[in-house]
């Protein structure tokens, strides 16, 4: 097995920082979780593995380069893009676009159902964009 280099640990590193919520995609080992399967990083060992903290009880490590795990949101639990907003809670947790639009929203007032619209809105103008 070849290590990774120090950069890509600490790229790994910051893609999931402790705390962050992941769902595990794929892991070929007898005693993994099944894929679907939710945890919380418990940190980044120094060869890139991500301890993970499984909603199963299990604490089985993501294998750089070999195991496949996907951010979630953990307030939707919905995937965890690229571009994630900061949630105003804490001003430190990552949280999907959607649900920075409504804590946003919320924050000046704008209740429930007018939040959804918005964001259908948002939505439907990404799609427009999208098809031109």
């Amino acid at each position: 097995m070849r290590f990774p280099s120090r950069e890509i640990v600490e790229g790994i590193r910051k893609r999931y920082p402790a705390g962050s919520r992941i769902e595990l995609v794929k892991m070929d080992d007898m005693q993994a979780p099944p894929a679907g399967t939710l945890g919380t990083v418990t940190g980044v060992d120094d060869i890139g593995s991500i301890m993970v903290r499984w909603d199963n009880g299990s604490s089985l490590s993501v294998c750089y380069g070999e195991d496949i795990v996907r951010r979630v949101c953990p307030v939707c639990g919905g995937s965890l893009t690229c571009h994630p907003a900061l949630s105003r809670r804490d001003n430190k947790t990552e949280i999907c676009p959607d649900c920075g639009t409504r804590e946003a929203l919320a924050a000046i007032g704008v209740d429930i159902e007018d939040q959804e619209g918005v964001i259908a809105a948002i939505h439907e103008l990404k799609d427009e964009k999208v098809s031109e």
